[in-house]
Parts: structure tokens; C-alpha cells; sequence
């Protein structure tokens, strides 16, 4: 009898907890916790967040977005970047030493995008570390692309990027990654070079982050007639495309692309038929870079 009693106890608890999950979903604010959400996305990262059709999760503890919008702060602006399927888990250990840590999975472009966060204190977000972590996302259905760099590109990223820094500050966040690009596609404009768009583009790279600069090491690239390698920095500004490039390298390219004055012609046609690279430069900005020669 006593056995019989403690399962109906034992059976009752359970359908309270799950009455009371139940309940909770129901009745959960949505709309108010998705709005703040969003301005506290916003504040923090100074872009403009909008998520939409949020959800509760309990087991494990998180929520569920149909989709995560993010857009300049510019009134009217354009789209920069979007996800789908966006599943957040928050972490509960961190919460008892003062932060709030959540991992994030979504879909995106073709790929996937996910994400480890933690902000500190959480009272009142100071400051901010980040994993991110990318797999054959397609740069060609992304027009925040062009808002961001000046100028289109087009391929699959993948790759793997962790910053820290202030809250708000992303030009002097501290951190690296590495990332790869394939199918890749690029115009550019050289007054060396005949072909007005880099087609077949392959890049891989690491990177490192400090002191709003970005150290590019060990990049090799290559495509359609044309290969080589790539280190130096770029000197970050608030408006990504305006930041200033100071590239080193050198590559090897079919001579048919090449459009030089006949003193450069003769030089590179050295270079080349002894089988060596030509050395070479990029200046300029993102939106517009400049390739120079010797």
C-alpha cells in the first residue's frame, strides 16, 4: 500500500511539472523579453537586431527564432545579414560568477552559422567575448556584402573567428581565426592586369586581431591563371570598407593577363620565364584597393 502511494505521489509530481512547463510556455511574455532582446543586441553590438516568431525551450533552458534580421543603424537601411532556424541554449553555471553565456545555432545562406557568447557583469554588459564558427556560407546571397566592403564578392566562406573586447568597441577587439574561400568571384580594377574580375577564387588565411588591426598571415590564393601568397595589415575603421591596406606578396600568373607598359612589360616577362613570382603590393582601402607591382 505505502509502494502504491509513493508511485501516485511520485506520478502526481510529474504531471505537475509538466502542467507547470506547459503553463509557462503558454503564458511566457514573449513579445516583451523579444523586444528587449533586441535592444539590448542593439545597444551592445551597434547594429540594429530584429528577431521574430521568438520561442521557449525548457529542456534545455533557450530560446528559438524563425529568423534573425540584422540591419545598420540608419533609419530605412538596408539588409546586412540574415538567419534562419536560430536556436539559442543559455549556460547556467556561468550566471552564479556574474555572466551570461549562451551558445547560438542557425542557418544561413546555404550554410550554417553558430556561436559561443559571453558578456560580463550581468547587471550591466561591459564587455564581451565571442566564438563564431562558419561552414560554406554563400557570400552571393548576402547583399550586406557589398554595404560592408564597398565592393561584391562572391563564394562560400567557412572558418573560425574568437574576439574580446568593450561592448560596443569592435574596431579594437583582440582575438584571431582562420578562414577558407572557395568558388570564389571578385572584380577588380588594375591597370596591370587585362581581366576586370578574379574568377575561380580559392583563399585561405589566419588572422589576428589587436590594436584595430587586422595581421593577415600565411594567405595563399589562387584561381583562373593566377596564384600566389599574401601577409600584411589592415588598419580598421569604424566603416569597414574605409579601412586602409598595407599587403605584401607575390604571385605567379599566365602572361596573358598582364597589361604593362613595355619597361614593366620586360621586367615581369624576366620574372616569369625564370619561373620566379612577381613580387607585389595592395594599398588603398577595401571598397578601393590598389595593386602595384615591384
Amino acid at each position: 500500500m505505502k509502494r502504491f502511494l509513493n508511485k501516485r505521489v511520485i506520478g502526481y509530481f510529474i504531471w505537475a511539472m509538466v502542467l507547470a512547463m506547459v503553463l509557462v510556455i503558454w503564458r511566457f511574455p514573449y513579445e516583451r523579453l523579444q523586444e528587449k532582446l533586441e535592444a539590448v543586441a542593439s545597444a551592445s553590438l551597434g547594429f540594429q537586431f530584429d528577431l521574430t516568431d521568438m520561442s521557449l525551450t525548457i529542456l534545455p533552458p533557450g530560446l528559438k527564432f524563425a529568423k534573425c534580421a540584422v540591419r545598420s543603424m540608419d533609419v530605412g537601411s538596408e539588409l546586412l545579414f540574415e538567419a534562419t532556424k536560430v536556436h539559442t541554449r543559455f549556460k547556467l553555471l556561468p550566471l552564479l560568477k556574474g555572466s551570461l553565456a549562451f551558445t547560438v545555432r542557425s542557418k544561413a545562406y546555404g550554410g550554417s552559422l553558430n556561436g559561443d557568447f559571453r558578456l560580463t557583469p550581468i547587471h550591466n554588459f561591459q564587455n564581451y567575448r565571442i566564438r563564431v564558427w562558419a561552414q560554406t556560407v554563400r557570400l552571393a546571397d548576402q547583399s550586406g556584402i557589398f554595404l560592408l566592403l564597398g565592393r561584391p564578392l562572391e563564394g562560400e566562406i567557412s572558418g573560425d573567428m574568437e574576439l574580446q573586447g568593450v561592448v560596443g568597441d569592435l574596431v579594437n577587439a583582440a582575438g584571431g581565426g582562420n578562414f577558407k574561400l572557395v568558388n570564389g568571384s571578385c572584380p577588380i580594377d588594375s591597370p596591370y592586369l587585362k581581366a576586370r574580375t578574379l574568377e575561380g577564387l580559392k583563399v585561405s588565411a589566419t588572422v589576428e586581431v589587436s590594436g584595430g588591426n587586422v595581421k593577415i598571415r600565411d594567405c595563399q590564393f589562387s584561381g583562373k591563371e593566377f596564384q600566389g601568397t599574401l601577409d600584411g595589415e589592415v588598419k580598421l575603421e569604424p566603416e569597414l570598407s574605409s579601412s586602409a591596406l598595407n599587403l605584401a606578396g607575390q604571385g605567379q600568373i599566365e602572361a596573358e593577363m598582364i597589361d604593362l607598359p613595355p619597361d614593366k612589360l620586360r621586367m615581369a616577362e624576366a620574372f616569369l620565364n625564370r619561373g620566379k613570382p612577381l613580387p607585389f603590393h595592395v594599398r588603398g582601402t577595401i571598397a578601393e584597393p590598389r595593386l602595384v607591382l615591384f
